[in-house]
């Protein structure tokens, strides 16, 4: 791919769309509304694979230098999760890069989700991400919020709106119901942020990463 871990960190990718909701500065950092925390980047680095195997090295060093009689295990093991790494980030540049399969249909790579915790899916693999509201996850929509991602759904036609593992899908009710008003079937889907432990436990990274390319795999409709 054309981008490296330092891009990773520096670029939050789309953000919503709306002038009242707009978390980007002028240094490519998000800046909170005023009921949220401050962040001066995206917090789920770790939805880059690019940007996660930077921190499997990290962690590799800090074992290594605590517990040297270790290292062989501890390179064999980073190296084999971080070639793991690679293949997701593979997967999803073979669904949403240049010539991939979205690319070869034609299809507009925008989806609506809850809030905004993807920039970096959004980034590195270029897919519009609108998002009802802003980095917190328990946060609540303006009324001219909904109505923009409403028309964004009658625009592009989605069919999905994503939410994560553990938010009530009440969160996005209203907008389903509206765009239901309009004609327009809209199904919730979920897109794992590992913010928590999975509620299934045989899940891990790599399965809910799998997963994700899945759901918007099915969105996107490519």
């Amino acid at each position: 791919g054309g981008h490296d871990d330092h891009d990773d960190h520096d670029n939050h990718g789309h953000d919503d769309h709306s002038d009242d909701e707009d978390h980007s500065d002028n240094d490519g950092g998000i800046v909170a509304d005023e009921d949220e925390e401050s962040f001066d980047y995206d917090p789920h680095s770790w939805l880059s694979p690019v940007a996660y195997k930077a921190q499997v090295n990290v962690v590799l060093e800090a074992f290594i230098a605590k517990f040297p009689e270790g290292e062989a295990d501890f390179k064999a093991n980073a190296a084999n999760f971080s070639a793991s790494l690679d293949k997701i980030d593979l997967d999803y540049t073979a669904a949403f890069g240049e010539g991939g399969s979205c690319d070869i249909a034609n299809a507009d790579k925008t989806v609506v989700a809850n809030h905004n915790a993807y920039s970096y899916i959004s980034q590195r693999y270029d897919i519009d991400i609108v998002t009802v509201h802003g980095l917190d996850p328990s946060g609540t929509a303006a009324p001219s919020d909904i109505v923009e991602v409403v028309n964004t759904i009658k625009e592009k036609q989605i069919t999905v709106i994503y939410i994560e593992e553990y938010t009530n899908t009440a969160a996005v009710d209203s907008i389903v119901q509206q765009a239901a008003d309009d004609g327009i079937t809209v199904s919730v889907k979920v897109l794992y942020t590992m913010e928590l432990p999975p509620k299934d436990s045989e899940d891990n990274y790599l399965t809910l990463m799998n997963k994700n390319l899945e759901s918007l795999v099915t969105g996107i409709g490519c």
